[in-house]
């Protein structure tokens, strides 16, 4: 029931035309092919480069996770443009193998700006691995451009086709535990879409996603998730969708980095009559175990944690039904909404009764 976020500590992208260019501070990751006016015998390329902090991740998986729990770890970019997409296209993601430096550059500058990552360059004097690459380790390049990052094989892959959304969401569990275990290096990863469809001549084509620069609500993350539900009720399960539904604990204002948990009150809109000495409607009931909640941004309706049947299901205790919310990884002087899912006998009933917090 547990969702966390992690911004990156570093972006940038690598540009083959461009090839001595930094763009470390650019508000833009750019994943792109296009026809080459310098290499006419190759494309001109741009692949991103993301890296979140090992501390980071450490803390979050000793802290929180601990070493019981299977998490999931996810990473997410948001397009903010696109042009040429094919109809069909796989986006491939590998940890990267060189160290590397974001730079203060950004794209267009005159003059270039040659500190940090470039095509040609991890760090603002040396140049990509190219040759000679250790075992499970490989890059992509040409002889008259050589550069464009180095990797480690064996990617985690994400494919899009006409009708399915164009956010990057690809599952990265595998790189995360190997930063954990110092099995490799966390150097961070990189974006390219697969070989086949880089280098094809006929394809020209502009996949443009937020920084951590852009200063919007869309920074890239990563997506740590992982479930820690208890159910415990036995009686007072509700099995009538005519119940009220409200969000306990919501001081309306929480602190960017707090953990808060809410607490859900159900009460039967209409009480089954007997004796007794307590008011009916003060005596709680519980959603069942299949229930969920979710997050969206309060203004653009878009969903910041969205309705898992793995990891956002909510709690049960001898008092009520909760959840706890990671404030972590959400914008600060945003609104909130809470949303809440429940299957009660045959029907899936969303409450979305106006349960709003802010950040600060």
């Amino acid at each position: 029931m547990a969702v966390f976020k992690i911004f990156p500590i570093s972006d940038t992208t690598l540009y083959s035309e461009q090839n001595s260019a930094n763009t470390g501070l650019d508000e833009i990751l750019d994943l792109s092919k296009t026809p080459s006016l310098l290499y006419p015998s190759a494309s001109a390329v741009a692949r991103p480069l993301i890296k979140f902090s090992t501390e980071d991740i450490n803390d979050t998986i000793t802290k929180y996770v601990g070493t019981s729990s299977y998490y999931q770890a996810s990473l997410r970019l948001f397009m903010c443009d696109a042009q040429g997409i094919p109809l069909d296209y796989t986006i491939e993601a590998y940890p990267v193998h060189d160290v590397w430096d974001m730079g203060t550059g950004r794209y267009g500058e005159i003059p270039v700006n040659q500190t940090g990552a470039t095509w040609i360059n991890n760090t603002t004097a040396t140049a990509w691995t190219s040759s000679a690459f250790p075992e499970s380790v490989t890059g992509s390049f040409t002889s008259d451009n050589v550069g464009g990052g180095n990797w480690y094989i064996d990617p985690y892959t994400q494919s899009f086709s006409p009708y399915t959304e164009k956010d990057i969401n690809i599952d990265v569990t595998d790189f995360i535990q190997a930063y954990v275990e110092n099995a490799i290096p966390n150097n961070g990863i990189i974006l390219k879409t697969s070989g086949s469809l880089e280098f094809d001549a006929n394809y020209s084509y502009t996949l443009n996603f937020f920084s951590r620069d852009s200063e919007t609500i869309y920074p890239p993350t990563l997506e740590l998730k992982w479930d820690d539900s208890v159910y415990t009720p036995t009686t007072n399960i509700c099995s009538s969708e005519l119940i009220n539904v409200s969000l306990q604990n919501n001081k309306g204002t929480f602190r960017e980095g707090s953990v808060q948990r809410f607490r859900i009150s159900v009460r039967d809109k209409f009480p089954v009559r007997q004796f007794t000495t307590t008011s009916m409607f003060t005596q709680n009931s519980f959603l069942p175990s299949s229930s969920y909640y979710s997050l969206v941004d309060h203004k653009t309706g878009d969903k910041v944690v969205d309705f898992d049947e793995n990891y956002t299901k909510i709690s049960a205790d001898s008092t009520s039904n909760y959840f706890d919310l990671y404030m972590t990884g959400l914008e600060p002087s945003r609104y909130y909404r809470v949303l809440i899912k429940s299957k009660i006998g045959n029907q899936v009933l969303t409450f979305d009764n106006n349960y709003i917090f802010k950040v600060e």
